[in-house]
């Protein structure tokens, strides 16, 4: 039932169930928020060109620490719409690997002992994991031919069955995996009763690609925009990764789908169905997705 207006003279409800007191906003990026609509719209045009936060200061007029938030709002609304379809048809399989960056997190919370800037990789008092380890994210991608995208963030170490089996419902039945013949997508694929379309290696090939024509580019692709995406933003944190993998998600498949003049406000529309569980002050205590402290207990 309707119950008053709140200072922006927008209408609140009253939930005759719960008790519970609610306005058309709640949940969503637009709660807690005294940006105008226009703010909104040169911040997503700022996204979508892949501006720093200090590009974003100078476009919008707010604060540096106005703009994160609204990244992080942004970025949350937006993955919430991505999860909800289905990869269907021929879906092209991989993972890649980034470092643990724990860039923000305060000393006192700090699972590692610290390290200095400058030093050497060489440095004998210093123990360096070389190759996929514990202490490499694995992050799992996956595109179909309808260019909907998965790209996940599966856990710490080697990429395994178990890591795309979490996954299984956003894959339909009737999927082939294409793959570049790694055990783990394979035993993946057996399980679920997926067809498999594996490329085979052979010397002095110089198109790999599987026996029906289907390749790994696209994949591909992606973990080279990733890997950019790191070193535009001088490393991203282990607590927001998952965010900014949505995010480029996104982006890509606004690139394919819509026209650039129109891709600001499909983005806006997108992004105010989305759902926001979370309040401004909790973007820099968002859990972490794999265990850092178990991993440097050491």
């Amino acid at each position: 039932m309707k119950n008053g207006f709140n200072k922006k003279h927008r209408q609140k409800y009253l939930c005759k169930n719960c008790g519970k007191i609610f306005s058309d906003t709640t949940n969503t990026i637009f709660s807690h928020t005294r940006s105008h609509y226009h703010t909104w719209t040169t911040f997503i045009a700022c996204e979508l060109n892949q501006m720093t936060l200090e590009q974003e200061v100078v476009a919008t007029g707010k604060s540096k620490t106005t703009c994160f938030h609204m990244r992080h709002k942004l970025y949350a609304a937006i993955g919430a719409h991505i999860r909800n379809t289905l990869l269907k048809g021929i879906v092209k399989m991989d993972s890649t690997f980034t470092g643990i960056n724990l860039k923000g997190m305060k000393a006192k919370n700090m699972p590692r002992i610290r390290k200095v800037r400058g030093k050497s990789k060489t440095d004998t008092n210093r123990k360096h994991k070389r190759g996929i380890n514990s202490h490499k994210v694995c992050i799992v991608t996956a595109i179909d031919e309808w260019d909907t995208m998965l790209f996940e963030i599966a856990g710490n170490g080697a990429e395994s069955t178990e890591k795309y089996q979490k996954y299984i419902e956003r894959f339909d039945e009737d999927c082939t995996i294409v793959s570049d013949g790694k055990q783990a997508i394979l035993e993946f694929a057996s399980n679920n009763q997926f067809q498999k379309d594996t490329i085979q290696p052979k010397p002095n090939r110089k198109n790999y690609a599987s026996q029906n024509g289907n390749n790994l580019g696209e994949v591909n692709q992606m973990h080279q925009e990733f890997k950019q995406m790191i070193k535009h933003y001088h490393g991203v944190s282990i607590r927001h990764l998952q965010h900014y993998l949505d995010w480029l998600v996104f982006r890509k498949q606004m690139k394919y789908q819509i026209r650039a003049e129109a891709r600001k406000t499909k983005a806006y529309m997108l992004a105010m169905k989305g759902t926001v569980p979370f309040v401004t002050k909790d973007i820099c205590s968002f859990e972490l997705p794999i265990g850092v402290f178990t991993l440097y207990q050491n």
